[in-house]
């Protein structure tokens, strides 16, 4: 079973988050900038791209890498701009369809499929993951992917409001991955939809790690359910990194409001310069 001590202490810390005052812009885009580059070089990583951390943020800033395969370079180009799209969904709050679903695979894919027609588009031929027999192959059949596609959404518009947010999450990523609707992109996708229903409920966005150790987790994590089709250990999986992500969040926020309180104490200036909102005469 799901550990529901688990989410109710997630939504403990989210209340925690909430509590503090916000960062100041330039802290705020700073962070969130450091967020979306780990959430493109990590998501890359799990799927086998070879840049460094520093190669990704260099091409995220519009710098040519050499002597990298373009392939690498133009995952990071398209993820970038995928990421960016997801928060352009949960600004205009928008819900889950299939057409976002199309739409978020189509700029995942774009640059580096062989055929644009196909970024987007389903998967016509049968597909499994090389590490399962195929009589247990956990994949829809390709003639059912359309149909899966449709219950997912019907799914998510009867769930997002009545699971844990976390919970949701982690089930919409499961439950589009044994769907495996895309020739490829599949894993980039469900993160990313993951991360959108994270976001949407006010929650941080969570990066799963590429290295070789986490990234086996997460694997063993997702492959749990294979045979029976229980989503709890990749659940608890989720869960588990969101605390990791909504502590650290919390630690930044604590010292942000620690660092204000001292400033605003340890000053010998008069009260004009110790209010913030009064402008400081140069």
């Amino acid at each position: 079973m799901v550990d529901r001590k688990k989410l109710a202490w997630l939504t403990t810390l989210k209340k925690e988050m909430d509590s503090y005052r916000p960062l100041d812009e330039s802290q705020l885009a700073a962070l969130e900038q450091e967020t979306k580059l780990e959430h493109v070089f990590n998501s890359n990583k799990i799927e086998g791209n070879t840049l460094s951390r520093n190669e990704t943020e260099a091409i995220m800033r519009g710098v040519t890498v050499n002597e990298k395969s373009l392939k690498d370079t133009l995952e990071v180009v398209d993820l970038s701009e995928a990421y960016d799209y997801m928060q352009d969904l949960i600004t205009t709050k928008q819900p889950l369809n299939k057409t976002i679903i199309r739409d978020i695979n189509r700029i995942v894919t774009y640059n580096t499929s062989r055929d644009r027609s196909n970024a987007g588009a389903f998967r016509a031929i049968n597909v499994r993951p090389s590490s399962v027999p195929l009589d247990e192959n956990p994949y829809a059949d390709a003639v059912d992917v359309p149909f899966k596609v449709d219950e997912l959404v019907d799914w998510s518009r009867e769930n997002a409001t009545k699971l844990h947010p976390v919970e949701y999450a982690a089930k919409l990523h499961y439950k589009f991955v044994t769907i495996h609707p895309f020739a490829d992109g599949n894993g980039r996708t469900a993160r990313l939809l993951m991360n959108f229903a994270l976001a949407e409920n006010g929650y941080p966005i969570v990066n799963l790690k590429g290295d070789e150790q986490q990234r086996n987790s997460y694997i063993d994590a997702l492959e749990a359910g294979n045979k029976d089709g229980n989503m709890d250990p990749f659940v608890d999986y989720i869960a588990d990194k969101t605390e990791e992500t909504l502590i650290q969040r919390n630690e930044i926020l604590a010292r942000n409001e620690k660092n204000i309180e001292e400033a605003a104490k340890e000053t010998n200036l008069r009260p004009k310069f110790r209010d913030n909102e009064n402008d400081i005469e140069r």
